[in-house]
């Protein structure tokens, strides 16, 4: 259960209307019915009559009511007392980000940020990438960090945001350590090679930066889809597997090429560029997150971008 699908709820309760309650928890309609049958699905039953003009409550969703509005207010109230209370304590900062980022980059960069602000204690929580922005948009955290590439849509609550460039973290075209009946797993390819190649999905932003980037520069490819819109971690264990290619993101595996545990398929000219953009409302934020965006608006030192171990190719 996460307390905004309850603010979603409620927001439904009085607009009646998708759209209204979508555009009033500053998020997409999309995203906004999915979060609603989040809902329902973790309360086992339908809360809404969608059939109806407007909507209205099911008898499941009437007995939910009282219980929301008895529970929001005073959660939300209880959060702010207790963040404001805890001047002695090291001031707490909130991330949103992709799964990626949260296991590399963000630990990274809170560790940098403590040696350059001071004491701080950061909390992260983990969303879809092309939902970040309607999440950030809603206040849901202090900063996000997300993936921009620049063949990709941005979302249209990036008008909403302000953001500036941290960092990159390309994705990097890596498979399992060579093997001799494996000629097809190294870029560029012989000719009438075909790719074995390890898809994220249909679902997937990064994924459809991937998929562009392959159709222009491979003639044959053969999907090894083995998964529904799989997760990164999913991919690399698939990879090391010896199944296929996966462009994944640098932080992700940077331990897997300095053990040998996955080696590049590709030179430097096969990565594909995503850059790290940090996120956040154009509205007062506390004083820790101010501070964190003006000392990385100031050009203050990006994230290392420590070298990728090149490893031989694989032989012919």
């Amino acid at each position: 259960m996460e307390l905004y699908w309850l603010q979603d709820f409620l927001s439904l309760v009085r607009n009646g209307n998708f759209s209204r309650a979508a555009a009033e928890r500053h998020v997409t309609q999309s995203a906004f019915s999915r979060r609603i049958q989040a809902l329902e699905d973790w309360a086992g039953a339908p809360l809404f009559d969608r059939a109806t003009h407007p909507i209205e409550l099911t008898e499941v969703g009437q007995k939910l009511l009282p219980i929301a509005v008895s529970s929001v207010g005073p959660l939300l109230d209880f959060r702010l007392a207790t963040r404001s209370n805890a001047t002695d304590a090291a001031p707490t900062i909130s991330f949103i980000m992709p799964t990626a980022l949260s296991s590399g980059v963000f630990p990274q960069l809170l560790g940098r940020l403590k040696r350059e602000i001071g004491p701080m204690i950061g909390r992260c929580a983990v969303r879809r990438i092309d939902e970040i922005a309607s999440h950030c948009a809603s206040g849901e955290a202090d900063l996000a960090l997300n993936y921009r590439h620049p063949a990709l849509p941005r979302p249209v609550q990036f008008d909403e945001l302000d953001a500036i460039e941290v960092g990159d973290d390309p994705l990097i075209p890596v498979c399992a350590p060579q093997h001799r009946d494996h000629p097809d797993f190294c870029l560029p390819l012989a000719p009438q090679a075909t790719l074995n190649y390890l898809p994220y999905g249909r679902n997937s932003y990064i994924g459809q930066a991937v998929d562009a980037e392959i159709a222009q520069r491979v003639s044959r490819v053969r999907q090894q889809k083995l998964f529904d819109d799989p997760l990164i971690f999913v991919l690399k264990e698939l990879a090391q597997q010896g199944i296929g290619v996966a462009w994944l993101p640098r932080c992700a595996i940077q331990r897997n090429l300095a053990d040998g545990t996955l080696i590049r398929a590709g030179g430097a000219e096969w990565d594909i560029p995503l850059t790290v953009e940090l996120l956040r409302r154009r509205k007062k934020l506390s004083d820790t997150a101010e501070a964190i965006w003006s000392l990385l608006s100031l050009g203050a030192a990006p994230l290392d971008r420590r070298p990728v171990k090149h490893l031989r190719a694989v032989e012919k």
